[in-house]
């Protein structure tokens, strides 16, 4: 009798355990906001919130720009101002840095009242703002 309970309190215990190391892995991870967050909300609100719409990788201009101008065949040099990586491969955009047509600023951060023709990169001047979201820009050549 004396083995059979402490058998019984034995597993009692590990049951115990597990459940409360499951409430702790739960409560690491937030998993129960993490479940609803993803329930609730749509593929585009949750890439903007995780890559920002114009900080970070800009995800979310990059999605403006895809559904407002079809660069899908276009030459298209992106420069990421805050060193983050370029999306053009998951929006199919095709790179190329010699003399493309299209130029996209991403990030860009200027100076008290710095214009983005003032900037570090010189060859911006040969661009015109086409479409602008904050700090993202983009640029065609003038020809």
């Amino acid at each position: 009798m004396f083995k059979f309970t402490k058998i019984k309190k034995n597993k009692i215990y590990k049951i115990s355990l597990f459940i409360i190391m499951i409430f702790i892995i739960f409560k690491f991870f937030n998993t129960p906001y993490n479940i609803y967050s993803l329930l609730m909300s749509n593929y585009e609100d949750r890439m903007i919130y995780e890559y920002g719409h114009c900080k970070n990788e800009s995800w979310g201009f990059y999605n403006d720009i895809n559904k407002k101008f079809n660069l899908k065949n276009e030459s298209i040099k992106i420069i990421n101002d805050e060193g983050f990586v370029t999306l053009e491969n998951l929006f199919n955009l095709k790179k190329e840095n010699n003399r493309p047509e299209y130029l996209l600023i991403l990030n860009y951060q200027s100076e008290n009242s710095e214009n983005i023709y003032n900037s570090k990169y010189s060859l911006i001047n040969n661009y015109k703002t086409i479409y602008r979201y904050n700090n993202c820009y983009l640029m065609r050549i003038n020809d």
